[in-house]
């Protein structure tokens, strides 16, 4: 037996365990009342600034805007636990005016892309014991962004959200790629702030969809190369089998007016290198200024051992210096509206 059988058997256990579950509590009583929580929130950055005819040392001109939204919906009745959350991060900017070349017209000098980061998640838990701390559960998770990007050249460097170097070669795009986690396990909820879900077995995929991506074999997918580096052949799929840990916390502050928030996600690939483990820690702090309205900074720690990301060096052009395995930080401050519904 293969590791994409075993792979794909490790998928049919965890959806299967998961409807045996569900069927489970709904047979409790006829008409299980349901019990929902939900919420959204917006943030939004935005800076602009325009100079005709600029003093000597004035600068460029700048337009930028980010944005991150986040969603959740939770459902707790008798002995089920239901999480589900959603979050899309998204910004980009345009330094400078006029066209990429000189002496032409024809080309604007493009935005760049700063963050665009899509995030899906789902647990579900049923009570082993009434009353218990204990629940069997099952974890999904979806991480991958939604617009293109594509690279600049040598005078421009950077992520652009469109090919205005015509050089038809995305970097990334939806699904292009996106990091796809299941896994059935324990959850232990000591308290009503803090769960640690821990999980023996699941399977975890490195999807690059699109074939002009995944040929480039930055992402994880897997490549194999001649003596020369070239690419002769490849798969859209990375499919891995091994152990999951979650660890998720929240609380709030000075009557709510200050909130926690931090979920950390362990995997180790029993196939390949399991002693380089994947680390995805999210961190969320805000500040309520007035009813509903919010300072919130957020913070995300990621390293995956198949990925390689740009290698920050601010002696190089552009600040990067080439592509490697490196613990990736991401740090966003933003002014945020919540609602719960």
């Amino acid at each position: 037996m293969n590791w994409k059988t075993i792979t794909l058997l490790t998928s049919c256990l965890i959806w299967a365990t998961a409807s045996t579950l569900l069927a489970q509590d709904a047979d409790a009583t006829e008409e299980p009342p349901k019990s929902w929580e939900s919420g959204a929130g917006i943030g939004l950055d935005f800076a602009q600034l325009l100079q005709i005819n600029p003093k000597q040392g004035a600068g460029q001109n700048r337009v930028g805007f980010g944005s991150a939204t986040n969603f959740f919906a939770n459902y707790k009745k008798n002995r089920t636990l239901w999480e589900n959350q959603a979050s899309w991060q998204f910004g980009m900017q345009r330094l400078g005016s006029g066209v990429i070349n000189q002496g032409t017209g024809e080309t604007k000098i493009p935005f760049q892309k700063a963050i665009d980061e899509l995030r899906i998640g789902s647990k579900y838990g049923y009570q082993i014991k009434p009353d218990g701390k204990l629940y069997y559960a099952t974890l999904f998770s979806l991480l991958s962004q939604v617009t293109p990007t594509y690279q600049g050249n040598d005078d421009y460097p950077g992520n652009f959200v469109r090919d205005a170097f015509e050089t038809g070669l995305p970097r990334s795009k939806f699904f292009s790629p996106a990091t796809v986690q299941l896994s059935v396990g324990l959850d232990y909820k000591p308290t009503e702030n803090l769960s640690i879900y821990y999980s023996p077995l699941g399977a975890k995929f490195i999807i690059v969809s699109d074939d002009v991506i995944a040929i480039q074999g930055v992402h994880g997918n897997p490549v194999v190369r001649d003596a020369d580096g070239n690419v002769v052949s490849f798969d859209n799929t990375d499919s891995q089998l091994g152990s999951t840990l979650r660890a998720g916390y929240s609380n709030s502050f000075l009557d709510d007016r200050i909130a926690l928030t931090s979920s950390l996600l362990l995997f180790s690939n029993y196939l390949n290198n399991p002693e380089n483990v994947d680390l995805d820690w999210n961190n969320s702090l805000s500040y309520e200024i007035f009813k509903n309205f919010k300072a919130n900074l957020l913070l995300n720690v990621f390293y995956d051992d198949d990925m390689r990301v740009q290698i920050t060096d601010f002696t190089a052009p552009g600040g990067v210096n080439g592509l490697g395995k490196r613990v990736s930080v991401t740090q966003q401050l933003l002014l945020t509206y919540a609602v719960v519904f």
